[in-house]
């Protein structure tokens, strides 16, 4: 059985979560959410978002459940300082999902990718590695881009194709909005789970 996610109902809006990150209306927002284990592979996302190149300023936001110490020196070896901003333990996640524009995961192992879940559940395509479970919920070219792991320039190249198409974008985090909502919604998943338990109940002994 699948995992499932249930939406917030109220959000602060994308312009005022935008405003708090000073970003202006043409700057391209990129976010990631984890808890930045080594696994996730912090070092390899951004070396991909560094060398990503656009018509429009990119930016990169790194919502960490732990601390982002051990890869500071990372944002001075890339050059990275002011164009990457970090919150740690943050709890209203989804209002900073509101204010992207699309998602980036570099993981080298993910079991399924609930945050890559929540993404597409805020309409942002994805750009990820093609490992684990993220196949199951990221459709290569429809609601976002999957490479073999460890590919950074092909993650480099999405990157920039988003951000120089806001056309493509819309149309990928629609795309992938609806197969999220089809395919992992509460109303979806939970009936399943109600069956399993009942099944399990049901067994003699």
């Amino acid at each position: 059985i699948r995992n499932f996610f249930v939406p917030s109902a109220q959000l602060r809006s994308r312009e005022e979560i935008r405003s708090e990150l000073g970003l202006t209306n043409n700057e391209f927002l990129i976010v990631h959410i984890s808890n930045v284990r080594p696994l996730k592979r912090i070092d390899l996302l951004l070396q991909s978002f560094a060398a990503a190149q656009s018509s429009r300023p990119l930016r990169l936001l790194i919502l960490a459940g732990s601390s982002f110490e051990p890869y500071e020196p990372f944002l001075d070896q890339l050059d990275l300082r002011g164009r990457v901003t970090v919150k740690e333990q943050v709890r209203d996640v989804e209002e900073y999902l509101n204010a992207a524009d699309a998602g980036l995961y570099t993981s080298e192992s993910e079991s399924f990718g609930l945050s890559i879940l929540e993404t597409l559940f805020h309409a942002k395509p994805v750009v990820a590695f093609r490992v684990g479970g993220i196949p199951e919920v990221v459709v290569d070219g429809e609601n976002g881009f999957l490479f073999p792991f460890g590919e950074t320039e092909g993650v480099t190249r999405a990157l920039e194709r988003l951000a120089d198409s806001a056309e493509l974008a819309r149309a990928m985090g629609e795309r992938g909005q609806q197969r999220a909502r089809a395919l992992f919604s509460a109303d979806r998943i939970v009936p399943a789970y109600e069956e399993l338990y009942r099944r399990t109940l049901a067994r003699p002994g």
